[in-house]
């Protein structure tokens, strides 16, 4: 009892809301923004005009050379089983042996975490998803230069549509975006009720858009 006293003496009333609803209530949801690009080549590729990155198929190799406190777990796992999936690919930079930018493209289904069964994409449909950046290679514009990177190789698969999924609120990510071209068609929440995952996207509400 003395311990429950000292914690809610140390924490605000807001941080013992929050551990009530996420901890007790097992509730924890976030408002997501769906975006989309209809791909124009000839923009793209004059993005890419001056595109010096040595960018390669991501391995598990590079992976390993990355941010331990990053590559690790779930995620590690994750990446493995991505590797031997044929929808996804992966792509990273190394900068003196070390992984510094990884970045995946899906080209069969939205890959969205808690979602149990998996939310086609449409036959002309990319999606692009889990870039990560070390803190070391920040404000160099790579993410903005993936987007593009990846959405030329998607235009080489025949994948003329391109999606990606930001969390709102997220102001870095959801200016990225929309400096690459991106439209939002809308919003929809994600995350747990008592316990209970849920996703509210109907994507076929946005598919003719």
């Amino acid at each position: 009892m003395k311990s429950i006293i000292e914690k809610i003496k140390t924490h605000s009333v807001k941080d013992i809301w929050q551990y009530f609803v996420t901890q007790i209530l097992k509730t924890d949801f976030k408002k997501f923004c769906y975006f989309r690009l209809n791909t124009d080549i000839n923009q793209v590729e004059e993005k890419l005009k001056d595109f010096e990155l040595d960018v390669q198929p991501l391995t598990l190799d590079m992976v390993l050379k990355g941010d331990k406190n990053v590559f690790k777990g779930a995620k590690l796992e994750l990446y493995k089983k991505r590797f031997n999936d044929p929808a996804y690919c992966g792509y990273g930079i190394m900068e003196n042996d070390r992984l510094i930018y990884s970045t995946w493209f899906s080209t069969e289904s939205l890959g969205l975490p808690g979602v149990k069964n998996k939310i086609k994409l449409l036959p002309n449909e990319g999606f692009l998803e889990d870039s990560y950046c070390a803190p070391s290679a920040r404000g160099r514009g790579l993410h903005g230069t993936m987007n593009f990177f990846r959405i030329k190789k998607l235009y080489e698969k025949g994948k003329n549509r391109v999606i990606v999924i930001v969390m709102d609120g997220n102001i870095p990510a959801l200016k990225v975006q929309a400096k690459s071209g991106f439209e939002v068609l809308g919003k929809f929440y994600m995350g747990k009720f008592l316990g209970i995952q849920f996703c509210t996207l109907n994507k076929k509400r946005f598919d003719n858009k």
